[in-house]
């Protein structure tokens, strides 16, 4: 299950439970969840070497974690509050370990700022279709890109744009589908 649109820092959550079997815990939890957003920074990227610039960003997310766990979870999670805020005890250390009974816990929990150019998602701006690879411009036998990053035809991030790449790419390389037959790309 996926939500979106949730008042506070974290305004999507995925259900991820699915993966607990693929992790290593101690203490199997009863779920697993992903809560992620935006990361609003400057449009223009420090040089590798700024410390100070990845530093900031990833030390926001633990205070914006725990002010969005006390002030926002309820919105989704009405039992995974009480008088005095969230739950902390409802967070499931990897290890097994407890390491407090407070905010203290979210040390233990994956967090991540996604600062570098690579952890960023390929937004479609005016005038950028130019710069995109299509999966029918390809130099390398038997091989080709595929993605919603690509030049498609529906050049946005979404699963029916990556799965347009991909019917081009087969296409690209053994010649079926016909591109005639793959829906919402106006071939030449």
């Amino acid at each position: 299950m996926n939500l979106t649109g949730i008042p506070g820092a974290f305004e999507t959550w995925a259900d991820m439970s699915h993966l607990i079997r693929d992790e290593e815990f101690e203490n199997e939890p009863a779920s697993l969840a992903y809560f992620c957003s935006s990361l609003h920074t400057p449009s223009e990227l420090p040089s590798r070497d700024d410390l100070a610039y990845r530093d900031k960003y990833r030390g926001q997310i633990p205070d914006e974690a725990e002010r969005y766990l006390n002030e926002s979870i309820e919105n989704i999670w009405p039992n995974a509050v009480n008088d005095d805020g969230f739950r902390w005890d409802l967070l499931v250390e990897p290890d097994g370990g407890v390491s407090g009974t407070g905010p203290e816990r979210l040390a233990s929990q994956f967090m991540a700022a996604n600062i570098n150019p690579t952890d960023r998602y390929v937004l479609f701006t005016p005038n950028s279709s130019q710069y995109r690879i299509s999966p029918l411009d390809y130099d390398v036998s038997n091989m080709t890109v595929a993605g919603d990053w690509t030049d498609s035809g529906l050049n946005v991030g979404c699963v029916e744009s990556a799965v347009m790449s991909g019917r081009l790419a087969a296409h690209a390389i053994s010649t079926q589908p016909a591109l005639e037959d793959i829906t919402g790309f106006d071939h030449p």
